[in-house]
């Protein structure tokens, strides 16, 4: 069988990965990456490859694979929602601009939903709400994602930074699902203590608001007690190098990240948004904090400071 896996780009984050899991799990097929950015995710690629599955795991290849209405993929189609990004004008001004947006995209994913023959949810909370938002007769399965623990002994003598040298980590490229803006707030709220008792954070990531984070750490005096790392490859094992993995996201799918947290044992503190509670709903070594409150997150960081 030949599977065709769609991304928007093969870069580091949790789509890439969740493809690395799926072709590791079918061994005995045909499996191979296509990327929307370089224009290959057209139905008419799919058809001349031969596809009999066609994989999608962004919305961006997802509208590449339909644009063309007079074609159509012969494949069996799946979408992996990888976290349900309407979510986002949950936390814009409710102006007339926005609601437009949504109300747009909205339409846009219900016409591209039901052209897929199945739909994976990561989480059931994610499941239930695709079907209200997009329509319940939609074929949603879920599929939790996994991490094999066997790929977790890593070489530490590789690391560029000590084991325990930060008190919190943070992993994540810097966009606005991941809240990144909301963990530099909290510590500008808690500086004083922070710098007392010499707890550091060290966040690791790239990303569009990378520079934007970074101009407002140097504003608002806390560029010592942050530390910006960059993107680095395989990063889930610099969560070692912290007390405590910090996940400030507005809303995930299930990520990948805190899956490693639990089987590493790894205490975190966790927004309470939708896959985070998911992934630490039963963990002892998790505290989390109300969506968007960085009073909440500053009040978690500062114990123990």
């Amino acid at each position: 069988m030949k599977i065709a896996y769609l991304l928007d780009r093969q870069s580091v984050g949790g789509g890439t990965e969740y493809v690395r899991h799926q072709m590791a799990a079918h061994p005995h097929d045909e499996c191979r990456v296509f990327a929307s950015v370089r224009g290959e995710c057209t139905a008419a690629c799919m058809n001349e490859w031969g596809a009999d599955v066609v994989h999608v795991n962004h919305l961006k290849a997802l509208i590449q694979l339909f644009r063309n209405p007079f074609r159509k993929p012969r494949g069996k189609v799946v979408f992996t929602v990888h976290g349900i990004h309407l979510r986002k004008y949950d936390f814009l001004p409710k102006t007339i601009m926005n609601r437009l947006k949504r109300f747009l995209r909205l339409l846009l994913e219900r016409w591209l939903y039901r052209r897929c023959d199945e739909l994976i949810a990561l989480t059931e909370t994610d499941a239930a709400d695709i079907q209200r938002l997009y329509g319940p007769a939609l074929p949603v399965v879920v599929e939790p994602n996994s991490v094999n623990v066997d790929e977790l002994a890593q070489p530490m003598d590789t690391l560029r930074y000590p084991l325990g040298e930060f008190a919190f980590v943070c992993i994540a490229r810097f966009d606005f699902p991941k809240g990144q803006d909301i963990l530099l707030r909290a510590i500008a709220q808690v500086q004083d203590r922070l710098r007392a008792s010499r707890r550091r954070t060290l966040l690791i990531g790239g990303g569009q608001m990378l520079d934007s984070m970074k101009r407002f750490a140097e504003a608002s005096g806390i560029s010592d007690l942050v530390e910006f790392a960059g993107e680095i490859p395989d990063a889930g094992v610099y969560m070692l190098c912290g007390e405590k993995l910090v996940a400030p996201s507005r809303w995930e799918g299930m990520p990948y990240l805190l899956l490693e947290a639990v089987a590493r044992g790894r205490s975190v503190i966790a927004s309470d948004c939708p896959g985070n509670r998911d992934v630490l709903k039963d963990y002892a070594s998790a505290r989390l904090f109300k969506v968007e409150d960085a009073e909440g997150l500053a009040a978690l960081m500062e114990e123990g400071a």
